[in-house]
């Protein structure tokens, strides 16, 4: 909304001066008007034009920017100028014969800086300002378009320094993709992104499956194993709702883009002959891929074996250029964030169904990537997880890590990939095994959470959900954009805290909980830490008056990216990570950034799920001023990262 105003000023005041003058009686002439709007034209020219060549030098066409906005307002002013000549335009194509000249009056009309019985110097010197103004928007675009991160593969061979330059990249992309409010004229993207790919993956002519219809019912032990994973699938990626050209899934994803795609990796499975599927979403159905299965198998098992009773493996990747095309730079942090909202759907889907899920925290994706015959610099590997009996238990962080493989290694950065740093990053959460005297050794972090002191504190009351159909709320779940303006009760806000954290940590234990009240009833207005242990919520500094809340909204709202769904929640739940608890991540800390973003998106669709039950709307938001996001919750950067919000109210 802000670039809506700044860009529109200009045709607002003067609209609002000729209303004036027009109550006041003393409306100017016709051509005195056509000046007016001339110059008008001409400032808006100049701004489309300049903004045009600044972006053409940056090699970079945003998808909605302040230059469609000034071409917008001068197809406006180019209908009025039109109007106000049109007399004039089919006066000279009446002529039976052009006079030699043209008449002063019809040059002062069309060109304001010529006027009558005067030289053309101003209306020269108007066009070397406005030759001077679009060269510098072009060295202004070409200097910008030089900031771009560069990423150098470098020389570290050690396990130490290979997650030194791994840690390093990490902070490199995340300071390089965070948004302020002038970041868009201090750096780059240095990706060519190009149009958005097709939003659904198949593969023709391949032997298919078609999978029965979603079962929406509780666990039923008799469920065939086709019946209960064609659930599973579509709980998790499957399309719930066509509107348009947009086909809703059952999980979130901003921008509603999906990059997700979903293999499945058939080991004892009655109905699916062993090896390879895609899961197509659109058609509801396994795709089989080719490769022999026993080959399959012997490949994947050489750098990770499968736990014991093991029936399948769930292979979760992402297409980046369907987020890249509107995210650009930010688009690592969307797709996992994205993940980790399907990943918790695989979870409490599987338990709902009576069978278990374990996530692979470390493996090694090359073998995995190489099966699907994938290009991992435009659709990388990100999670790994196995379908087990429901008498297995999931692995969580306080239990002793299985040992997949002994040995694992870092690959380093390539120079010249295709999706430039997006290609970087993901590599530097990756892993590979490796020969013994290859072993990575991250310096031990310690990960405890420090106890909170805060002058004002609140002990939340204990409010336990409410039991709920999981599969029926995944099945009708929308993100909610817009809420009443009901204030929440405080038992509400405490049943959803407590239902974001129920479950232990599977991922990272980097994650923490901070919220923006706004109207909560029985809690001061203001930003909030959640301290799960004692069940008491932290102030950040002084709580807020009644009559500021309004400029709270706002500064929310502002931090948000001017979002409304952001200013008119109830609450605003900020989702951070820990940097010295990813850093300390057994996996190295490029791995635990990984991780962390993981469980950020599994916290943030527990908060989906709960919500509905106590007539609460969500809408997650990944798109905020990552140094406001930060001052509003009180977070120190060089400590915590703001990685998520979520806005939160009545529906």
């Amino acid at each position: 909304m802000d670039k809506i105003a700044w860009v529109l000023l200009p045709l607002v005041v003067v609209v609002g001066v000729l209303a004036v003058l027009a109550w006041r009686g003393r409306l100017p002439p016709r051509h005195t008007l056509n000046v007016w709007f001339s110059l008008l034209l001409m400032l808006y020219l100049l701004g489309t034009a300049g903004l045009g060549i600044f972006w053409v030098a940056n090699q970079h066409l945003p998808v909605f920017d302040w230059h469609y906005l000034f071409g917008y307002a001068t197809v406006l002013l180019l209908c009025v100028h039109l109007a106000f000549n049109l007399r004039i335009v089919v006066q000279h194509f009446r002529r039976r014969r052009r006079e030699p000249g043209v008449p002063r009056a019809v040059v002062a009309g069309v060109v304001p800086g010529v006027l009558p019985g005067r030289r053309p110097a101003i209306s020269a010197l108007g066009l070397l300002g406005a030759g001077a103004a679009l060269g510098g928007a072009f060295w202004l675009g070409l200097r910008h378009g030089r900031t771009e991160l560069r990423i150098e593969a470098g020389s570290a061979t050690g396990s130490a320094s290979r997650h030194d330059t791994a840690l390093a990249l990490i902070e490199q992309f995340h300071e390089f993709s965070a948004h302020s409010r002038l970041g868009v004229f201090r750096r780059a993207p240095g990706t060519d992104w190009g149009d958005p790919p097709a939003p659904f993956k198949t593969y023709p002519g391949r032997p298919r499956v078609a999978l029965p219809a979603a079962w929406r019912r509780e666990a039923d032990a008799t469920a065939s194993d086709g019946q209960a994973l064609a659930t599973l699938l579509w709980m998790v990626a499957g399309v719930s709702e066509q509107r348009g050209p947009i086909a809703f899934r059952t999980s979130p994803s901003s921008g509603a883009l999906f990059s997700t795609e979903l293999y499945l990796h058939a080991m004892s499975l009655d109905g699916i002959a062993p090896g390879l599927w895609h899961y197509d979403a659109r058609g509801h159905g396994l795709e089989s891929l080719p490769g022999a299965a026993p080959t399959i198998a012997q490949t994947i098992t050489q750098t990770i074996a499968p736990p014991p009773g093991a029936r399948a493996a769930i292979i979760a990747t992402a297409v980046f250029r369907r987020s890249g095309h509107k995210y650009r730079d930010r688009s690592y942090r969307y797709v996992l964030a994205d993940l980790g909202h399907a990943l918790e759907n695989l979870r409490v889907v599987a338990q709902a169904l009576g069978l278990a899920v374990r996530f692979e925290a470390a493996f090694d994706d090359a073998p995995w990537s190489h099966a699907l015959a994938l290009d991992a610099a435009e659709e990388g590997v990100l999670m790994l997880a196995w379908l087990l009996p429901g008498d297995a238990q999931a692995t969580a962080l306080t239990e002793a890590p299985r040992e997949a493989h002994p040995r694992w290694t870092l690959p380093l950065p390539q120079d010249g990939a295709p999706l430039g740093v997006t290609d970087a990053v993901h590599r530097a959460t990756s892993l590979r095994s490796a020969p013994d005297d290859a072993q990575s050794k991250p310096t031990s972090v310690s990960a405890a959470v420090s106890p909170m002191a805060s002058r004002h504190s609140v002990l939340l009351p204990q409010a336990p959900m409410a039991p709920f159909d999981v599969l029926a709320t995944l099945a009708t779940r929308r993100s909610q954009r817009r809420y009443r303006r009901d204030a929440m009760s405080l038992p509400a806000l405490a049943a959803l805290l407590a239902a974001m954290v129920a479950p232990v940590p599977v991922l990272s234990g980097a994650v923490r909980i901070h919220l923006v009240a706004h109207a909560v009833t029985g809690l001061a207005a203001g930003a909030w830490r959640y301290e799960s242990a004692t069940q008491r919520l932290h102030a950040h500094g002084e709580p807020i008056a009644d009559r500021d809340v309004p400029a709270l909204r706002r500064r929310s709202r502002a931090a948000g990216l001017d979002q409304d769904t952001i200013g008119d929640a109830a609450v605003v739940v900020v989702l951070a990570i820990d940097r010295a608890a990813f850093a300390a991540d057994p996996a190295g800390p490029a791995r635990g950034y990984r991780h962390a973003f993981l469980e950020v998106g599994r916290v943030g669709e527990r908060l989906y799920l709960a919500a509905p039950t106590l007539g609460l709307g969500v809408c997650a938001v990944g798109a905020f001023y990552d140094d406001e996001a930060a001052a509003l919750v009180g977070v120190d950067p060089a400590k915590e990262w703001v990685l998520h919000f979520a806005s939160v109210g009545p529906v």
